[in-house]
């Protein structure tokens, strides 16, 4: 699970246009935007848990400005004492607990990328292999569905002189240097290209929602608990309840000169913990309390 430290990374370097056209020959290496307005027309009854995120006292406060946005971040249910202590993206001591709306819930690593707009990404092949937990029937029309979409926006927006005769993903993945070469107005067009995959991302996903329901929140509706080192569960509009500090992990003195007035000024309820395990015990207790388990 990358940590705020990961997203800032990926912000900086990455754009809409890479994911939506760096893919493979077919719908497996395709790109989901991991849209919070988009599943919500979908689904409108949000799930709203009590989740956690890893991170370290540096980028809390870049956490906090966070709260209430439709900007997503990797957070958790389930993990170990010592990803706590370590960290995964940075150096770790920090644990925040937040309530959030979940958009995709899973019991390991979803390899969640991030664009320049703070928009999150999974890729397709994740969610062919996530079948095996619920074991969704249909997943092949969704497979088909995706195909056809790239099909038809390939036709609609590439001249019949290049289209003749090419593999549509070949000419998907070369569509950002088809559009712009030698002609005006190519980034324009490009828009209108992401628009329509956006729109036809959508529309597949809506008619295929009971397969991606069970896929995307069975885990949430269910135990909350892993038998991985840590579970990934996308967000939104977050809202901080509590910050817990490693104190053997974390330079005290260091976090007093980030925040002179103290973090309580800062943050609505503080805890130090002398160990993680017992940190880790606390947060598998509140996920239980909340599913009432």
């Amino acid at each position: 699970m990358k940590t705020f430290k990961g997203y800032l990374t990926e912000f900086a370097i990455q754009s809409t246009s890479d994911y939506v056209f760096n893919t493979g020959t077919n719908s497996s290496g395709l790109m989901i935007p991991i849209s919070g307005p988009m599943f919500k027309r979908i689904w409108p009854d949000t799930i709203r848990a009590t989740v956690f995120h890893a991170t370290d006292a540096e980028h809390l406060a870049g956490l906090k400005r966070l709260e209430g946005g439709k900007k997503s971040i990797s957070a958790f249910f389930s993990m170990m004492a010592n990803q706590m202590e370590g960290g995964i993206a940075t150096d770790g001591g920090v644990v925040i607990e937040m309530d959030a709306d979940i958009l995709v819930s899973a019991k390991d690593d979803i390899m969640s990328a991030v664009d320049k707009t703070g928009r999150r990404w999974v890729e397709m092949s994740w969610f062919e292999n996530a079948q095996s937990w619920g074991n969704p029937a249909g997943f092949d029309k969704v497979e088909r569905g995706l195909n056809t979409l790239i099909k038809t926006l390939v036709n609609k927006h590439l001249p019949k002189d290049i289209t003749k005769g090419e593999h549509e993903y070949e000419l998907w993945g070369n569509m950002k240097s088809h559009l712009k070469a030698g002609r005006e107005g190519g980034g324009k067009r490009l828009s209108l290209v992401i628009k329509d995959y956006f729109d036809g991302v959508e529309k597949v996903i809506k008619k295929n929602k009971k397969v991606f329901e069970t896929i995307f929140y069975g885990y949430a509706k269910s135990k909350r608990q892993t038998d991985n080192a840590w579970d990934e569960q996308i967000v939104n509009n977050i809202k901080i309840k509590k910050v817990h500090i490693l104190s053997d992990e974390v330079d005290l003195d260091g976090l007093h000169d980030m925040y002179p007035k103290g973090l309580v000024h800062e943050f609505p309820d503080v805890k130090f913990w002398d160990y993680s395990s017992e940190l880790e015990i606390y947060t598998r207790e509140v996920v239980k309390k909340e599913i009432g388990r």
